[in-house]
């Protein structure tokens, strides 16, 4: 049925479909989105077509700002594709701590059964801001069991979740964020979820925080490694807020250190610097060598994608220097993974980012010695890294080669960030035509990814 309402809408805005297009991009850009948009998609929404809540809301912007009055959603036709309450809520940081449990149940209920609404949601760059902040500034708060709860919570509650954790960790190195996360988002629902609503001592509700804290950030993170950027962001704020909750500084920094990640993943570099400097100044005193070291090495990840050699630099020698000295002793379970093989393994992204193949060489030897084989996406994306360092060098055939063998060797590897290496490998390959080692490469990829195809 042909939307008459947007019709209307932009006869009063006295805006075209090409117009409107390129109004909803630059609306879009502003919030940090990179949006295709053309007149054919206008088209289509006049004709009907019902586009995602955040892309209807950039339409309302757009219109509002070209007529000078305010539209609604209602007032373009598209007020039945508002995001839930639940998708909403996942970007705020909560006052109170009960309200945390309730909205990480409804995020996990949502992406148990693949709702197209978190699977499709987008980031809103913004929203990282008021977590920041909050948690910076935080002051420790007491804990209290619900009133009425049924669940007595203990010190082996809180253990049993601790180590279900780490082996959902290291389904997630081995094989992706993809492989188990049905399994991890109902182990939340029906095993932790509960006892945040349960009766415990302080001491023992602090720890169980922290524990579902830790859960609920591999549930953003394999989100995140699978593509679901908007239920990553959500996810991981929080997980955030659990942290404080529970008092657990080195936690809190580790999650603004996967927010910073993200954030560059993105191309939000300038946001990924601040939430990497948070993580660093929120937990000073606090974190060990090797936790602050991780957190350095996600800020020089940000500082080199905004091309920032220098300051790249000075912070990733900071980060080697603090990791010389780290004692392992004070470090916490869940920074293990994060040893002189993953600090050579950012080396090497920081150096392919700021095209500086022969140095990013240098760090990609290191890792690749050093990393363990369990690590099956790591060593994924650090042999295409270094195939990409030598196409910056102008040997395609090696590039080829090498990105071959990673393709070969990262097997049923679930990860659209690993896919990313690949296509951006593969976009980097295009002026190389007629290259034997090139075509047989991209037969390769065209045979076993047909998304990248």
């Amino acid at each position: 049925m042909p939307n008459l309402v947007l019709a209307e809408a932009m006869r009063r805005a006295d805006c075209s479909n090409k117009g409107l297009a390129s109004r909803v991009q630059l609306v879009a850009q502003e919030e940090g989105v990179t949006l295709r948009c053309t007149h054919v998609d206008v088209k289509r929404w006049l004709e009907g077509v019902q586009p995602r809540p955040a892309t209807a809301k950039f339409i309302a912007e757009a219109l509002s700002r070209k007529a000078g009055v305010g539209f609604s959603l209602e007032d373009i036709g598209m007020g039945g594709v508002l995001t839930p309450t639940t998708l909403e809520r996942g970007l705020e940081y909560a006052d109170a701590v009960p309200e945390v449990g309730s909205r990480l149940l409804g995020l996990t209920r949502r992406d148990l059964v693949d709702d197209p609404l978190a699977v499709e949601a987008v980031v809103v760059p913004s929203a990282w801001t008021q977590p920041l902040l909050t948690w910076l500034l935080s002051r420790p708060e007491p804990l209290s069991a619900g009133s009425g709860a049924q669940v007595n919570v203990g010190e082996s509650d809180v253990w049993a979740v601790r180590m279900t954790t780490q082996l959902f960790m290291k389904l997630d190195f081995q094989f992706g964020g993809g492989h188990a996360r049905a399994a991890l988002a109902q182990y939340y629902v029906r095993d932790v979820s509960p006892l945040l609503e349960g009766k415990f001592t302080e001491s023992v509700g602090r720890e169980l925080f922290s524990a579902a804290a830790e859960v609920a950030q591999l549930l953003g993170w394999t989100a995140y490694d699978l593509g679901r950027h908007g239920l990553a962001q959500r996810y991981m704020i929080q997980a955030l807020r659990l942290a404080q909750a529970a008092g657990d500084r080195m936690l809190g920094g580790r999650l603004l250190g996967n927010m910073s990640h993200q954030a560059n993943y993105l191309g939000n570099f300038q946001q990924a610097i601040q939430l990497a400097r948070a993580a660093q100044e929120g937990s000073k005193g606090i974190a060990s060598g090797t936790t602050m070291a991780s957190f350095l090495a996600m800020e020089a990840r940000a500082h080199a994608g905004n091309g920032d050699d220098a300051a790249c630099s000075r912070v990733l020698h900071e980060a080697e220097k603090l990791f010389e000295r780290r004692d392992v002793a004070h470090d916490p379970e869940w920074i293990g993974y994060f040893d002189d093989a993953e600090l050579a393994g950012e080396g090497a992204h920081c150096f392919r980012d700021l095209r500086k193949p022969l140095i990013a060489q240098e760090f990609v030897g290191r890792c690749l010695e050093l990393t363990d084989p369990v690590y099956a996406r790591t060593l994924a994306f650090i042999r295409l890294v270094q195939a990409a360092t030598y196409v910056h060098q102008g040997e395609p055939c090696q590039a080829a080669v090498l990105a071959t063998e990673a393709v070969e060797l990262a097997g049923s590897l679930k990860s659209m960030r690993y896919l990313r290496y690949v296509s951006d490998l593969c976009t980097d390959l295009k002026g190389y035509h007629g290259n034997r080692e090139v075509e047989s490469f991209r037969e390769l990829v065209a045979s076993k990814y047909q998304s990248i195809a």
